[in-house]
C-alpha cells in the first residue's frame, strides 16, 4: 500500500515536469524585441533613466542573439529575459515623465491660484 502511494506520487510528479512548456529562445526573441520597439515609440530615447534600459535591453537582445547562434540556448534565454525587463521599465519610465510633467504643471497652477487667493 504505502509503496503504491509513493510510485504515484514519483509519477504525478513526472507528469508535472513533463507538462512544464519551456518557452523557446526565438520567441522571447520576439517579446524583447516587442518590448523594445514599444519603448522607443514611447520616447524612451529622450527620457535620461528610459533611455540607459532601453540601451541595456537593445545589448542584451543582442548578446542573446550571438549565444543563439552558437546554440547556447539556456544563456541566450537568460539575456533576452533581462532584455525584455530593461524594455518593459524604459517603456514605464517613458509614460511616467509627461504624466509627472503634467502634475508638476498642475500642481504649480494651484499653487499660483493659491497665492492670489491669499
Amino acid at each position: 500500500m504505502r509503496r503504491g502511494i509513493v510510485c504515484a506520487g514519483l509519477l504525478l510528479g513526472l507528469a508535472g515536469c513533463a507538462g512544464v512548456r519551456r518557452v523557446p529562445p526565438t520567441e522571447q526573441l520576439v517579446d524583447s524585441q516587442v518590448s523594445i520597439r514599444q519603448a522607443e515609440e514611447a520616447g524612451a530615447e529622450k527620457v535620461p533613466d528610459a533611455a540607459q534600459h532601453l540601451q541595456w535591453a537593445r545589448e542584451q537582445a543582442s548578446e542573446a542573439r550571438r549565444l543563439l547562434e552558437h546554440n547556447e540556448r539556456d544563456k541566450a534565454a537568460l539575456f533576452l529575459k533581462r532584455a525584455a525587463a530593461d524594455a518593459e521599465l524604459a517603456l514605464a519610465l517613458a509614460r511616467e515623465a509627461p504624466a509627472r510633467a503634467e502634475a508638476d504643471r498642475v500642481l504649480q497652477q494651484v499653487q499660483q491660484l493659491q497665492g492670489t487667493v491669499q
